[in-house]
C-alpha cells in the first residue's frame, strides 16, 4: 500500500510538471512564442500553420524564404519565435524543431 501511494504521488508530480510546461511553452502573446503541431505549409504565400499547444487553435505565420526553406518539409512540433506586423499579421523570427 505505501508503494502504491508513493508511486501515485509521483505519477502526480510528473503530471503537474507536464501540464504545467504545456503552459508556459507558448506563454500567449506576450513572450513571442508558440508552440505547436504544423499543419500547413503555404510556399506561394509564403506562410505556414500550426496547431497551438495551448489554446489549440491554428495560428498563421508570414515567414521569410530562410525561415520557409526550413520548414516546407517539416512536420511534428515545433517552436515559433515572432514579432507582430503593423497589420496584426505574425511574423516568423526562428524556428525550433
Amino acid at each position: 500500500m505505501i508503494f502504491n501511494r508513493k508511486l501515485s504521488i509521483a505519477l502526480l508530480a510528473l503530471a503537474a510538471i507536464f501540464s504545467s510546461s504545456a503552459l508556459f511553452a507558448c506563454g500567449g502573446e506576450a513572450s513571442g512564442k508558440h508552440i505547436g503541431a504544423m499543419l500547413k505549409v503555404d510556399a506561394a504565400k509564403s506562410t505556414f500553420t500550426i496547431r497551438d499547444a495551448e489554446t489549440s487553435s491554428p495560428i498563421t505565420f508570414i515567414a521569410p524564404s530562410a525561415i520557409m526553406t526550413e520548414v516546407k518539409n517539416a512536420n511534428g512540433r515545433v517552436m515559433v519565435n515572432y514579432e507582430e506586423n503593423e497589420d496584426g499579421g505574425l511574423i516568423a523570427t526562428g524556428v525550433t524543431f
